[in-house]
This record gives C-alpha cells, sequence and structure tokens, in this order.
C-alpha cells in the first residue's frame, strides 16, 4: 500500500498502539527504561512511546538509559544525540558507566589485556 509521509506515520503510531493495548505489554504506572544507544531504532523507540504515552494516557513513568562503556571516540557522538532525545521528548535520561559500575573503562581493560597478553 503506498501512504504519505504523514500517513505513514498515523499508521505506524496505531498498530505499535494496538500491539501494546491488546498484548496489555504495561500497565499504569509501571516505570519503563527506553534503551538509548543513540541510534535510529532507539531514538523512534523513544519517540513512539513517549508519544503514545501521552496520547493514549498510558500513565508509564518512562526515561531513556544509555551506556557509557568508556571506549574513546565511539560513544561521544551517540552519547550527545541521547542528550538531545532527553531535552526533545521530555523524558529523564540516566547514563551508566562502566567505570561507575565497575571501576574500569573499556579503554583501559584495552590497555591492561595488551600489557597481560605481552607478557605471555
Amino acid at each position: 500500500m503506498k501512504i504519505c509521509r504523514e500517513c505513514f506515520y498515523e499508521v505506524f503510531e496505531e498498530e505499535i498502539h494496538q500491539v501494546i493495548v491488546e498484548n496489555q505489554l504495561f500497565k499504569p504506572g509501571e516505570r519503563i527504561a527506553i534503551g538509548a544507544s543513540g541510534g535510529k531504532d532507539s531514538t523512534v523507540l523513544a519517540y513512539v512511546l513517549s508519544e503514545l504515552n501521552r496520547r493514549h494516557n498510558y500513565s508509564l513513568d518512562l526515561f531513556l538509559l544509555s551506556i557509557d562503556e568508556g571506549i574513546t571516540g565511539y560513544r561521544d557522538d551517540s552519547l550527545e544525540t541521547v542528550k538531545r532525545n532527553e531535552i526533545q521528548y521530555g523524558l529523564p535520561l540516566k547514563i551508566v558507566s562502566y567505570k561507575d559500575l565497575y571501576g574500569w573503562t573499556m579503554d583501559e581493560i584495552d590497555i591492561r589485556e595488551g600489557e597481560t597478553s605481552e607478557l605471555k
């Protein structure tokens, strides 16, 4: 079926809404983390869930959750995108880093692993 852009968005969002309702995916008041990488998929998911939550009054407590692995130059741009999503969609953002969770970054592990393999 060929449809215009606006109609596509409407059909797309309505289909997602129907899946949510028919499968009772959420209960009012639930706290839902949206895994936010900063890529297209997670950005669309954040937009659609926040829009449907508002439009259909799901009463969900949505927030963005992003992981910073600590890889220099790898996550910087995508984390900036996630920060923009926070503002655009009015969703709180929690960034969890490997450094905070484990006491090391992937860069530090890579350096450490390199030193260990050199000793062998």
